[in-house]
């Protein structure tokens, strides 16, 4: 879970979602990545008011063609490449999971299978008169 820490000039500060809460400085809050999504603007515009730590972020879709690209969060691209069925294992970073899903909307063409020509096969004939050497 996200860990908001209020790091501003004054002592403490009202909490963002219009509770009579305060924030004290220097003290990390741990919120919902629902409840920082809600109110990023407020959190996340204001680099010197607060620190955040574990967000998950958010997913920007480039094109908003519902392909993962470079705006997408590591857990959502985890979830796209789960859903169409690519197993990856261990600590996979965004790169290399960006790497799966171009391999998995362009696979590599299948190799041709090799063509086997098969050479005719001539009969050896056997004479039927046995050769003398007289003739």
């Amino acid at each position: 879970m996200p860990k908001v820490t209020y790091i501003g000039g004054t002592a403490y500060r009202k909490m963002p979602d219009g509770s009579k809460m305060v924030w004290p400085k220097n003290v990390p809050v741990e919120v919902s990545q629902e409840w920082l999504d809600e109110y990023r603007i407020q959190i996340c515009t204001s680099p010197t008011a607060f620190r955040v730590e574990g967000d998950g972020g958010v997913t920007v879709d480039e094109g908003n063609d519902g392909i993962p690209d470079a705006g997408w969060t590591k857990k959502d691209i985890s979830t796209w490449l789960k859903a169409k069925g690519v197993e990856f294992g261990g600590y996979a970073t965004k790169g290399k999971l960006l790497g799966l899903v171009e391999e998995t909307l362009n696979p590599p063409a299948p190799e041709p299978e090799p063509v086997v020509v098969e050479e005719p096969v001539l009969e050896e004939t056997t004479p039927t008169e046995e050769i003398t050497g007289d003739e």
